[in-house]
């Protein structure tokens, strides 16, 4: 019955990470704020990235995410399923809506569109290579 319990917590918890993935309301990589600090989205992404099935968690956490949720799944896709990435990417709304983002100490709003752009340009992939801090 334990054990049932520790899978059931385990369980809980992967869909957690995901599920906050696809909450996200602001899209930020790299230190932010004053004090430079890893965002809680790629920190959540980061823990999705590590369990053992992260491409079928973040394709699931797709079909509700925010637009600031979907930037993340889609960097996290094209870090962790390339052919997945291919076949979201391609069928993903375009939306005409802008996304909260933090560079840094600025806090703005830019275009998915663009933000898009910039994730299959690659322009995203380093920050996940990093360790975090």
């Amino acid at each position: 019955m334990l054990e049932q319990s520790g899978v059931s917590v385990a369980a809980t918890s992967e869909n957690s990470a995901a599920r906050d993935v696809a909450a996200a309301k602001s899209f930020a990589f790299g230190g932010i704020g004053v004090a430079g600090l890893m965002s809680e989205g790629e920190r959540n992404l980061r823990a999705v990235l590590e369990r053992p099935d992260p491409s079928q968690q973040l394709q699931t956490a797709l079909s509700h995410a925010t637009p600031a949720g979907k930037l993340y799944i889609l960097v996290g896709l094209r870090r962790c399923d390339r052919a997945a990435y291919q076949k979201v990417f391609d069928s993903l709304a375009r939306p005409n809506d802008d996304v909260e983002v933090a560079r840094g100490c600025m806090i703005s709003r830019e275009p998915f569109r663009q933000l898009l752009s910039q994730v299959q340009d690659g322009r995203l992939d380093d920050y996940l290579s990093r360790p975090p801090w």
